[in-house]
């Protein structure tokens, strides 16, 4: 018997996105359970199927004079109708018709293939789905209950819980919906349940990657999204290039890219900032809008940070209902305290930043190992043997930057930090070597840095090149112009 059951596999093919290999496999199957159910046995079933999903039933008999087991054997003149050169002996495939099977056993074939496909039509929703997690999907709003928005996906139905909704987000039946796969598993009943959700910050980070190529083909990554649903996102980028601005390629000129995801998410603030390796400047990047004084880290193991601001910007930094400053702590994973300026000082938290290293770490040795710097700074400097805190004193940026294992980042931050926090004090000998070194060149009158050698003139308060303060003390006017009219004189 032939079954050319072709245009029907295609259909479910085409409709339920059943394989068609498990369709003619589920097939063979349910035929093969109906001949063993008639026949009692499978020993002799032959079931063959072409290129053309047509399939074939035979029972394999042996051709003999006299027939004593129907099942097994065929006579030697029915042979004949079938192939005329067949002989006693021979083996032979004879054409079995289903319909020979018994009307139960064929009853019972058209349930095993039936449940048998909505089993495979189950596993290959599942399995499609599953692939979709922790991506977008589009469907439309199909019918809302409980205050969870059921979303039609085609061939299985999507939910929208309650729980992962944005607030001030309104939705109408019909609507077409962008959601994140969250989770897809087989419910009570057996269905394809497919969990969705628009307020999670995986959804943002998705949004993004769609609307900013940077972002997808990683040229600019995101370090970390803090959300607050229908309300405000944080988020942290970088770019490992340095002629790439991380923040202008996500926000786009006149803030043409962010405003495409405010609007998907109806109107949700979103703030665009630039991570930072160095966590003072991280912590007041995550601020914005405020406009930070400055980052007193309190305590650095437990990561407790003070931010110093004025009280016009006091608001601005706590943000509505203290939000800017909760999305900051989560972005950061620092513990922050806002402090107005007048209760820094009071508090003593606002000090002279330039100290000496004793005062400041409160060591004796001023070794670069017990520097409040990051550790991968910290290992670089060991590495090309700046061990003190006198070696690194006397480093320009320029040498910094050309020491092995640093880059103009690690370079900057590195220079920032010895500006802000060491104040080199010219000894009485050095500033008389100055007096000596010094030089006239076009008429102005120049002197050496004690500490790099550059050219600093008498109204600098600081070497351009290395950055030590330079105080020149001024001996009695008249004296000072008469070395300087002899200095020009003998130059001239």
């Amino acid at each position: 018997m032939v079954l050319d059951l072709s245009s029907a596999i295609k259909e479910l093919h085409n409709d339920k996105g059943i394989n068609e290999d498990l369709i003619l496999k589920t097939i063979e199957q349910a035929l093969t359970k109906a001949y063993e159910k008639y026949y009692g046995t499978v020993e002799n079933l032959i079931i063959r199927t072409d290129e053309n999903m047509v399939i074939s039933i035979f029972s394999k008999k042996e051709v003999v004079e006299e027939v004593d087991d129907d099942l097994f054997e065929i006579s030697l003149k029915s042979a004949k109708r079938i192939d005329k050169d067949s002989e006693i002996g021979d083996s032979m495939l004879v054409p079995c018709n289903p319909e020979e099977f018994g009307r139960i056993a064929i009853h019972s074939a058209k349930q095993i293939i039936l449940q048998r496909l909505k089993e495979i039509e189950k596993n290959s929703l599942l399995s499609d789905f599953k692939s979709k997690e922790g991506e977008i999907i589009i469907g439309y709003i199909q019918r809302i209950k409980n205050d969870n928005i059921y979303i039609d996906l085609g061939n299985v139905e999507g939910i929208l819980p309650k729980r992962n909704q944005c607030p001030h987000e309104s939705y109408q039946t019909g609507e077409r919906l962008k959601s994140l796969v969250t989770e897809v598993k087989l419910s009570k009943n057996g269905n394809v349940s497919v969990i969705l959700s628009r307020a999670s910050s995986e959804f943002v980070r998705k949004l993004i990657e769609v609307e900013i190529p940077e972002i997808y083909d990683k040229t600019v990554q995101i370090f970390k999204i803090a959300r607050e649903p229908g309300y405000r996102t944080k988020i942290a980028v970088f770019s490992n290039k340095e002629e790439i601005d991380p923040v202008g390629a996500c926000v786009g000129q006149k803030g043409s890219r962010i405003q495409n995801i405010i609007k998907e998410l109806e109107g949700e603030k979103i703030d665009v900032l630039k991570w930072s390796i160095d966590s003072k400047k991280f912590i007041e990047n995550a601020l914005i809008p405020a406009e930070i004084s400055d980052v007193i880290i309190a305590d650095e193991p437990n990561k407790k940070a003070v931010v110093i601001v004025d009280e016009s910007q006091l608001s601005f930094a706590i943000g509505k209902k203290g939000l800017n400053i909760k999305l900051a702590n989560q972005l950061t994973d620092w513990n922050i305290d806002i402090m107005r300026v007048e209760e820094a000082l009071e508090r003593g938290f606002i000090k002279d930043h330039a100290r000496d290293a004793e005062e400041l770490f409160n060591i004796e040795e001023n070794e670069i190992e017990d520097l409040e710097i990051p550790v991968n700074i910290k290992e670089a400097l060991i590495n090309n043997s700046i061990t003190s805190i006198e070696q690194l004193i006397e480093l320009s940026f320029e040498d910094i930057k050309s020491l092995e294992g640093f880059n103009d980042e690690m370079a900057d931050y590195l220079k920032n930090f010895v500006d802000d926090n060491f104040e080199v004090i010219v000894e009485e000998d050095d500033m008389e070597k100055v007096a000596e070194n010094a030089t006239v060149e076009d008429g102005v009158l120049y002197y050496q840095c004690p500490n790099c050698g550059a050219n600093i003139t008498e109204d600098e308060t600081s070497c351009k090149n290395c950055g030590v303060e330079i105080v020149f003390e001024e001996e009695e006017e008249e004296e000072e112009e008469e070395v300087d009219e002899e200095t020009i004189s003998e130059e001239v």
